[in-house]
């Protein structure tokens, strides 16, 4: 496992917070969080992959310690084009994607948009989810609520109770046994790592969440050309949406994977993405 170093990149509208370590591969990896996260989540499995080539691993804007976008409205094309404008920043002509969830999103609008072609070179989809229109209206209505300091402390146990029940639950504000996930609650250090993570971008977090939801994946993953891995942990609760992946995306390799909850399954996930990313071209 290699060390992570903690960085910033001068955007014009803030400061965007990165990790970094690792050299050498094919083309430098960039990987992208999902929701209501930050790189910080990301850390185990980039660390594993970093063994073996450049890896960054950057907050969203408004999530970890990057500055948010001036706008409240967030469309996926925004993040696309702060992530071309990190890219400028770090001097990277060329790179690899992965993207979890959201990032995941990120990952396929860049690949079908950044130019000059070819700039993306391969993508690891990390776990993708679909919506139709009943589901996707409820998710924006409920999933990412914000959460803003009162002075009866109010707001810390709103948040800890969503934490808990993001583990619980698929959707989390769905509280019945239909919706019931089947790994049940994780370990308390690791709810309260997700409620730090809610709590430090409470006003800015809903901003990514929200233009994920809004992304119309279906639509896009179809048009993907750059050689793309999708990939799904099996711990995952979106994991019954990869059939459906693979169906948009004919030919396109398909891995369940062990995840990265242990430094084991760490390895493990990262060495089925190292055979992909550094199969010949």
């Amino acid at each position: 496992m290699k060390r992570l170093l903690r960085r910033f990149a001068d955007l014009p509208w803030g400061q965007f917070h990165y990790f970094e370590g690792g050299e050498g591969g094919p083309a430098p990896l960039i990987m992208l969080h999902g929701a209501g996260a930050s790189g910080r989540g990301l850390a185990p499995l980039a660390s594993a992959l970093a063994a073996t080539r450049r890896v960054i691993v950057p907050d969203m804007p408004g999530c970890g310690d990057s500055d948010p976008l001036p706008q409240e409205r967030l469309e996926i094309a925004d993040l696309v084009a702060t992530l071309a404008e990190f890219l400028d920043a770090l001097g990277l002509a060329r790179c690899d994607l992965h993207g979890a969830h959201l990032g995941a999103r990120v990952a396929v609008e860049a690949a079908l948009t950044l130019r000059p072609p070819g700039r993306i070179r391969r993508v690891v989809l990390d776990g993708v989810g679909f919506y139709d229109d009943a589901f996707r209206a409820a998710m924006l209505a409920h999933v990412a609520p914000e959460f803003v300091p009162d002075l009866d402390g109010a707001y810390l146990m709103r948040a800890w109770q969503m934490c808990r029940d993001y583990f619980l639950f698929f959707p989390w504000f769905e509280k019945d046994a239909a919706h019931r996930r089947a790994t049940g609650l994780p370990s308390p250090d690791a709810i309260h790592a997700k409620l730090v993570e809610v709590l430090r971008n409470g006003r800015t977090y809903p901003r990514v969440y929200h233009a994920a939801i809004r992304y119309r994946l279906e639509d896009a993953l179809p048009r993907m050309t750059v050689p793309t891995l999708l990939a799904t942990a099996r711990t995952d609760n979106v994991l019954h949406n990869l059939p459906r992946a693979a169906a948009l995306l004919p030919g396109a390799p398909v891995a369940e994977t062990p995840g990265a909850a242990t430094p084991e399954d760490a390895a493990a996930t990262a060495a089925i993405f190292a055979r992909f990313l550094d199969a010949p071209e």
